[in-house]
């Protein structure tokens, strides 16, 4: 794995809810492996919040072509809505053990639904009856959980999942929803990436769980064939309408099944519905959290 490169910018608030905060996680997030993190620090000695403030952290690997990504993102800094809040971004190197170690200071066990209980392995969080816990350590995919994008998804999975069925998950990141799907109840998934690297984190992901053996992992987009009860997808909305409209994503769904989409801005839901009414799909369920939603939906009938 390569080093890697760590973004981080100051919001002037301390309010990690605040609409500035939002929107900047908003605009940063398709650019990071895993999305932003957002933290606050900066508490006076007695916890007093005078000095605090909201800090944005993303990563990516340390490469010529992510260098200029953050060219890009830095210089599109003055134009986004709330560019007065921002302080100085910083960009700096990171070795590898380093990146692991900064994971560490804010990833934590989280409850997701009615029963998914997501956690590092080096932590040990309590279960209740029912529960279903996903170890999953941060790799350099998408999907540790901390995004709304990927609870959301979660929560129509947990809905939608049928009992000893096979899914697909396409553009499988970490492997947090083929994992999930499996110890959920589902037979079998076959989950695909274009990204190698996102596919031997979700291999190491899915050992990590014990369910390797009911994984099938594969190096491309949208299957040629086949089609599914479930089908997920948790990326960005422009990228779900191409999967749509020219990928066939829609016909990998069984006659009655249905697909789970995930990674959608409000602002962008025009583009994906228009997608989706193309493709003879209509949405039957939508969930809700800040500025991102996600989606279930059926065949027309």
């Amino acid at each position: 794995m390569a080093d890697l490169l760590e973004f981080a910018l100051p919001v002037s608030t301390a309010d990690p809810e605040s609409e500035a905060v939002q929107k900047a996680a908003a605009w940063l997030t398709p650019y990071f492996h895993g999305g932003v993190v957002v933290e606050l620090s900066g508490f006076g000695p007695y916890g007093e919040i005078d000095h605090a403030q909201v800090l944005l952290r993303g990563y990516l690997s340390d490469t010529p072509e992510h260098r200029h990504l953050l060219d890009g993102v830095l210089d599109a800094l003055a134009q986004q809505p709330h560019a007065a809040s921002y302080g100085a971004p910083q960009v700096k190197h990171l070795a590898q053990e380093d990146w692991a170690e900064a994971w560490k200071r804010h990833y934590h066990p989280q409850r997701i639904g009615q029963h998914i209980v997501i956690s590092p392995s080096w932590e040990e969080p309590s279960l209740g009856p029912g529960d279903v816990l996903i170890s999953l350590d941060p790799g350099m995919a998408f999907g540790t959980g901390t995004h709304a994008s990927t609870q959301l998804i979660l929560r129509l999975l947990e809905k939608y999942l049928r009992p000893r069925s096979v899914m697909l998950d396409v553009g499988t990141g970490s492997g947090i929803l083929a994992i999930a799907a499996i110890k959920l109840g589902a037979n079998r998934v076959i989950a695909t990436d274009i990204d190698v690297e996102a596919v031997r984190t979700a291999e190491a992901n899915a050992r990590l769980n014990g369910v390797r053996e009911r994984l099938t992992l594969l190096v491309e987009s949208v299957p040629e064939s086949g089609t599914f009860p479930l089908v997920t997808t948790n990326i960005l909305a422009d990228v779900i309408a191409d999967l749509l409209l020219h990928h066939g994503l829609a016909q990998r769904v069984a006659a009655d099944g249905v697909l789970l989409l995930s990674g959608i801005i409000k602002q962008r839901r025009d583009v994906v519905d228009l997608a989706l009414r193309a493709a003879g799909m209509r949405v039957v369920d939508v969930v809700e959290d800040g500025d991102w939603i996600a989606l279930a939906a059926r065949r027309e009938a």
